[in-house]
């Protein structure tokens, strides 16, 4: 009796081992030396062949989510923006899907249609997206970038102060808020709505006193109407930033067309004169020259003969000019100017120093990185005397 009493045991237990014993984990290793192989050329900028282990990969073992993610990515960096939707939303139509890596592939996917000019769709996950930590302050970065592509300049404002960041897409917070108020400024000033172009770019300048843009925006409004004031935003903005002196004194000249602005324009011009922290300007010599002044000017251009070596170039070039054009016979301010740029192109160059970018017209925005402020202007001297200070 004892003895099937035990036996009994024996089988019950033997029964209850294998059919009730905890479920062991699997563990697969998923980031096996192909998977690493793949990201090294993809670290090492060898698209086409981390395309090929990826692609690979997937055909072997479709589950691997990081694999997924990897190639989507690479997809829309090749500008396959259709495949890379595709990978995404493949990922989310798995129901086992973790909340974590749901978040993610919706984070790549809205990235997808943003590349993809899908705008809208793009703006509904990124704003979904806000209401996690983990996500909140580089959706608000990719919300802005959006809205900058769009031109939504309130939006773009509005998304920055929900932000609570002071600083966005590597851009001091108070800085893109001036720019995008200037924007707006701009667009009120093409509808000829020159009251509201000047009440906004003044909040602009309240918002960022050390920005450029809005003291060259109210020198340009006020040109017509009040050209003291005018003349006083474009004295501050060379203050503010001396690398647009060339560029805002041909401006400033500019305000001489009328004829009876000259005696307020030429205090300007003399209060320049005595800024030794700008560069030698041309158009400063001549227009001198031009009204009579030649005391003045030739003070002026000694001064820099002196105390700047490195623009003896421009300098002798300048003279040069205008003796064997004789340009201070001229019978208009205008005619000047222009016989001046028939001897050499004064036309500015806009050159990105963020990433090189050259253009023939002034580019707040960067085109080619979308930097913003980082577009300077720069004239043939300047490339000539660049040259020559390389060789």
């Amino acid at each position: 009796m004892v003895y099937f009493i035990v036996a009994a045991v024996a089988i019950i237990s033997i029964i209850f081992y294998y059919y009730y014993k905890p479920e062991q984990k699997v563990t697969k290793n998923v980031f096996n030396a192909e998977y690493y192989r793949g990201l090294n050329y993809l670290l090492n900028n060898k698209e086409d062949r981390a395309f090929k282990i990826f692609t690979a990969l997937m055909d072997v073992d479709s589950s691997t989510i990081e694999t997924h993610l990897a190639l989507g990515g690479l997809y829309r960096k090749r500008g396959e923006f259709d495949k890379a939707i595709l990978i995404h939303q493949n990922l989310l139509s798995r129901p086992t899907l973790e909340k974590e890596l749901k978040n993610q592939a919706l984070y790549e996917l809205a990235k997808d249609f943003h590349s993809a000019g899908l705008y809208d769709r793009s703006e509904k996950i990124f704003r979904n997206l806000c209401e996690f930590e983990k996500y909140a302050l580089s959706c608000y970065e990719e919300l802005v970038k959006l809205y900058e592509v769009t031109k939504d300049w309130d939006k773009a404002i509005n998304i920055i102060n929900k932000s609570g960041s002071a600083e966005i897409n590597n851009h001091p917070k108070d800085l893109l808020i001036s720019h995008y108020l200037c924007e707006i400024s701009s667009n009120h000033f093409a509808d000829s709505e020159i009251e509201r172009a000047v009440v906004v770019s003044k909040k602009s300048l309240n918002i960022s006193p050390m920005s450029l843009r809005p003291y060259l925006q109210l020198g340009e409004y006020y040109s017509e109407t009040d050209i003291k004031r005018s003349l006083q935003y474009y004295a501050q903005a060379i203050q503010i930033n001396r690398d647009f002196s060339k560029y805002i004194v041909k401006k400033i000249i500019s305000l001489t067309k009328s004829g009876s602005n000259n005696p307020v324009v030429m205090d300007t011009i003399q209060l320049l004169c005595k800024d030794n922290k700008l560069p030698f300007i041309p158009e400063i010599y001549i227009y001198l020259l031009y009204e009579g002044n030649s005391t003045i000017a030739s003070s002026y251009i000694k001064r820099y003969h002196d105390i700047n070596d490195h623009d003896d170039f421009i300098i002798n070039s300048t003279i040069v000019t205008v003796e064997k054009n004789d340009l201070t016979k001229t019978t208009s301010i205008d005619k000047m100017i222009n016989s001046y740029k028939k001897v050499f192109d004064r036309d500015f160059i806009f050159l990105c120093s963020s990433c090189g970018y050259k253009s023939n017209v002034l580019n707040w925005l960067c085109p080619s990185c979308n930097h913003w402020s980082s577009s300077k202007p720069i004239t043939a001297f300047d490339l000539i005397e660049g040259g020559q200070k390389n060789a």
